[in-house]
């Protein structure tokens, strides 16, 4: 059983530079440790001299994946020590008591081995600048029990998918189903290969035995198998799950030939992987192979465009835009969730949007029975919107926290920019993928809301928006996530919920007087917002709609805590919510003994409606410190 404290954000002990680069150390300025180099540094033209770029080992360096890697050290460290404990005996360990063996059983190893261990030896540096490292006396390099790929997997996994579990490939026309799926709903968000190149790999795994079958076509084809699997599964453990185990399993034995540093193939791989993790928290952790990924994005220069005079290769060079905004998109994502620094900053990059895809649809076939065909279309309203976010992120989330005297020409700026992204979705959308936008939009306006270092206590406006706001995600989020629904949700989006619940919350306690009176803020205005001010009768039963919002959001964790096996979030979250409810539910029993609830003698015994608020504030602040509230004793309250 995966422990509770694997599923919250991981530990992150260093989240700014600790030391500035060399220029910006001795111009005495201060210096921001961004990649691949600071800003001083690019607005002096000198980016390719900041230390921060060149030294490996630069304190400097902001990467919150690699300071975040600390928690693992004891763990690589036994494992390390495990191995070559197993393998002291062995002829290719090298002696650290004969330095001169050990040079020249170093000279006889392949470029390739030389290459990865290279790769190792920095790479190992980079996990929050462990003991072990390429300097240190206790490594000794390349040896056969460890490799890129193993460090990899050791960094990112929280148990091991047991080899018992494998399966073999499923028939054809089964495979056929499950990669439509995959290509209907992962690859149109994410399309980061080529689809002619994933065409022949299916080929070549189901004609003549996959004789002549690769590696990378093996994992390539076992991985979107096990990621359209595991996204039909609806309960933790059911056929489906145990089927994309098992197809997940069986390309594992791939993945010391596919996970390789240096290449866009090696990205690829940690892509598939990615996918992956996302629909199976038991197994991998996405943030540590999200950091993986842009390390490797970076190190390989996908984070520019060549120059125009290159004359790069359109295939190649739209494959490069694909794979760094397909990175790009995850770790915003991921990285606004968990309330982390981005992997890299939009300064350090220029890349333009990847080619849309020049296939033309047949009209008279709906989009998921046109096999094979996808256009790029959502992917590219995708990346859109993760630059929206990126920017409001970094402005309200990653910059000093100096309060903005009037940060509503900001907001007012961002609603229309969303509402404008949201107008711009073609029609010719599907259903499934539309709702995803919606919540996108819905998700963008609650977090952008939240307190932040620019905005420290929100205003009534703001926390009148954030309540509608919660309230359709809840509602749309209850309606896609039926027994039917084909939607392609991930753990990711259950952890988004948990977030809207919790701001929904917040919310209601800190202006609940006045969401719950149905009075409309004064100045308010809605005609830039996506989220519809509801009519004067609808607004008076805002109780009622908190009621149903506080129960779609613990329903809808019920079912995503039933499909991963993680009912802790349902469970937080009730015992968060309870004291609200109660609360809650008796304003809306007394309006409906007394409808002009403001003259009923119930809400004239101040004295005591005060006490009863401050017993659910109370409590509502030891939430925040950890503590699960109670029930409150409103026995007697409720008479004057």
């Amino acid at each position: 059983m995966v422990k509770t404290s694997s599923f919250e954000t991981p530990l992150l002990r260093v989240s700014r530079p600790v030391a500035a680069c060399s220029r910006c150390r001795g111009a005495k300025t201060k210096c921001d440790g961004k990649l691949p180099a600071c800003t001083a540094c690019e607005r002096s033209g000198r980016g390719n001299e900041c230390s921060s770029a060149n030294d490996p080992f630069a304190k400097g360096k902001e990467r919150s994946y690699v300071a975040s890697l600390e928690a693992r050290l004891e763990k690589l460290e036994q494992r390390l020590a495990q191995k070559k404990t197993h393998n002291t005996s062995s002829s290719t360990l090298p002696n650290p008591q004969r330095p001169a063996l050990n040079a020249q059983t170093s000279r006889r190893q392949s470029g390739r081995e030389r290459k990865e261990s290279s790769d190792i030896d920095e790479l190992v540096s980079d996990f929050g600048f462990l003991a072990v490292n390429a300097t240190a006396r206790d490594f000794y390099g390349f040896t056969s029990a460890m490799s890129y790929a193993r460090l990899v997997l050791s960094a990112s996994s929280k148990e091991a998918i047991s080899p018992s579990a494998a399966r073999s490939l499923p028939p054809r026309y089964l495979a056929n189903q499950l990669i439509q799926h995959y290509l209907d709903n992962a690859f149109v968000l994410l399309p980061f290969f080529s689809e002619t190149v994933f065409f022949a790999s299916i080929h070549a795994l189901y004609h003549d035995a996959g004789r002549h079958a690769s590696d990378m076509d093996h994992w390539t084809v076992r991985m979107s198998l096990a990621i359209a699997a595991l996204s039909l599964s609806r309960n933790h453990g059911d056929a489906r799950y145990l089927e994309g185990v098992g197809y997940a399993a069986t390309g594992l034995n791939y993945v010391e030939k596919v996970l390789h540093p240096g290449s866009i193939a090696g990205i690829q791989a940690t892509l598939f992987l990615i996918q992956y993790a996302m629909l199976d928290p038991h197994h991998f952790d996405c943030w540590y192979l999200v950091g993986v990924a842009s390390r490797a994005m970076v190190d390989l220069g996908l984070h520019e465009d060549p120059p125009p005079q290159s004359q790069a290769n359109k295939a190649v060079l739209d494959i490069r835009r694909r794979v760094y905004y397909c990175i790009y998109s995850l770790d915003r994502s991921i990285s606004m969730l968990h309330g982390r620094a981005f992997s890299f900053s939009d300064d350090s990059t220029n890349v333009a949007l990847p080619a849309c895809s020049k296939t033309t649809l047949s009209p008279g076939l709906p989009w998921n029975e046109q096999l094979w065909l996808q256009p790029l279309t959502p992917a590219h309203h995708l990346f859109r919107i993760r630059k929206i976010q990126s920017v409001w992120y970094q402005d309200l989330f990653q910059s000093d926290r100096v309060a903005w005297a009037n940060p509503c020409p900001y907001m007012f700026s961002l609603a229309q920019q969303l509402k404008k992204w949201q107008e711009d979705i073609p029609h010719s959308t599907p259903a499934t993928i539309k709702d995803l936008f919606e919540l996108e939009v819905l998700y963008s306006h609650i977090h952008a809301s939240a307190p932040n270092g620019k905005v420290h206590t929100v205003s009534e406006q703001g926390r009148y928006l954030q309540f509608l706001s919660c309230v359709q995600y809840a509602e749309k989020m209850a309606a896609v996530t039926g027994d039917s629904s084909p939607a392609f949700y991930t753990f990711y989006d259950a952890l988004r919920v948990d977030f809207v619940g919790a701001q929904f919350l917040e919310a209601l306690w800190m202006n609940q007087n006045q969401i719950l009176s149905g009075k409309v803020p004064q100045h308010f205005t809605a005609t830039a917002f996506i989220v519809p001010v509801p009519l004067p009768g609808e607004a008076s039963d805002n109780a009622g709609r908190a009621i149903r919002c506080i129960e779609q959001i613990i329903d809808v964790l019920g079912i995503f805590g039933s499909r991963w096996g993680h009912m802790t979030l349902q469970d937080r979250f009730r015992n968060k919510s309870s004291a609200m409810l109660t609360k809650l539910r008796q304003q809306q029993a007394e309006r409906t003994v007394c409808p002009d609830a403001d003259n009923c003698p119930v809400w004239r015994n101040k004295e005591k409606q005060a006490d009863l608020e401050a017993i659910l504030k109370q409590e509502w602040a030891g939430v925040g410190m950890g503590i699960i509230p109670t029930t409150p004793n409103v026995s007697g309250l409720s008479n004057s």
